[in-house]
């Protein structure tokens, strides 16, 4: 397998030219975060059709642009028909992120997030999600059930999939109500926000049972991770519609 480092993205693939399913998954890392945590990532790439697939995928760091990265055609790796194949090193060490795949019709994609610092858990499960699933402009998602305890913490991510920029904006509300916090953020194309320890930014110290309502100019994936301070586990808090 080739790998080559480009401009603010890592391409992972084979000699050759992908078609087909673009696909995303969002809040991907290889890297320390709070309370002594490594946060991991593994993928698996399973093609149960009758025919060879392929893949490719690509690395989109948060906290800049990634227009490149969303534009380049990458060329694919081969997959058997009723393969699965296993990846534990898409996300390079250090990096936060979102992982962007192109596969042939029919390949799934399905990634786990865990503390490896952590005390025995599976973690954070997400498949990968088709462009097509992002909330569209001017529409409202809610995160439920955020929390900040001395028991809990949440992160928010947030990632814009289009080659516009646009702003994406957070309002905080407790179990009655009342507005907690709110603020606007500014996302490039491609760009991917990680909110860590999100509840306290937004002015939550403490809290339980809270809802984010998100809404954007610009297509948008959110969601949630309600982190076990015991345990060091992920608990993944998807968007309502």
């Amino acid at each position: 397998m080739m790998r080559r480092l480009l401009v603010g993205f890592v391409i992972i693939a084979a000699v050759g030219m992908a078609s087909g399913e673009e696909l995303f998954v969002p809040m991907v890392a290889q890297r320390q975060g709070l309370d002594g945590a490594w946060w991991n990532t593994e993928v698996w790439i399973s093609n149960p059709t009758v025919d060879t697939g392929s893949y490719a995928a690509v690395f989109l760091p948060a906290g800049q642009p990634n227009l490149e990265g969303l534009r380049a055609d990458l060329p694919p790796e081969d997959l058997p028909p009723g393969a699965t194949v296993y990846r534990n090193d898409l996300v390079p060490e250090g990096g936060i992120g979102v992982l962007r795949f192109i596969t042939t019709p029919g390949v799934v994609v399905f990634s786990r997030v865990f503390n490896a610092a952590g005390r025995g858990s599976f973690g954070q499960g997400m498949p990968a999600m088709p462009k097509s699933a992002a909330t569209r402009p001017g529409e409202i998602v809610q995160l439920v059930g955020l929390r900040r305890t001395p028991a809990f913490r949440t992160n928010i991510s947030l990632f814009n999939p289009s080659t516009e920029s646009g702003v994406v904006h957070v309002r905080l509300y407790l179990q009655r109500g009342e507005v907690a916090g709110e603020e606007s953020y500014r996302l490039a194309p491609g760009g991917d926000l990680q909110l860590v320890d999100a509840l306290h930014a937004l002015g939550v110290p403490r809290g339980e049972h809270v809802r984010a309502e998100v809404t954007g100019t610009v297509p948008f994936f959110a969601f949630a991770s309600v982190i076990d301070a015991r345990s060091g586990a992920p608990t993944l808090v998807p968007a309502a519609h």
